[in-house]
């Protein structure tokens, strides 16, 4: 029924901020990684060279924040999900295992 991005859309209580500061943040370390193909790396690079190119869909900066906003997402979403996941279980100070790890809760009945 709520389908999200994964670690994207859960918000740590941090608000829209702190959002775009962990997704600058994870896009550069997506951006290092060998990994990534360079084709989607092209994406935040595109988005970039949007900012300095004179011509602007809308007056003022608003279109180029959503073109850099929707450049990092769509960057984000390209690129395979378990970098993805690692690195935001990085960037959130969590250990990648406790990401990936499911927990079973099951009773146990002693055999008479």
């Amino acid at each position: 029924m709520n389908q999200e991005k994964p670690g994207m859309q859960q918000n740590m209580g941090g608000g829209f901020v702190s959002d775009v500061i962990l997704k600058i943040r994870l896009v550069m370390k997506l951006i290092q990684d060998d990994r990534i193909d360079i084709w989607i790396k092209a994406i935040p690079v595109f988005s970039l060279i949007y900012l300095v190119v004179p011509i602007d869909l809308l007056i003022g900066p608003i279109d180029d924040a959503i073109v850099l906003y929707i450049g990092m997402d769509l960057f984000i979403s390209l690129c395979p999900q378990d970098i993805v996941k690692g690195y935001l279980a990085n960037l959130k100070g969590q250990s990648e295992s406790s990401v990936n790890e499911e927990v079973v809760d099951v009773e146990f009945k002693e055999k008479e």
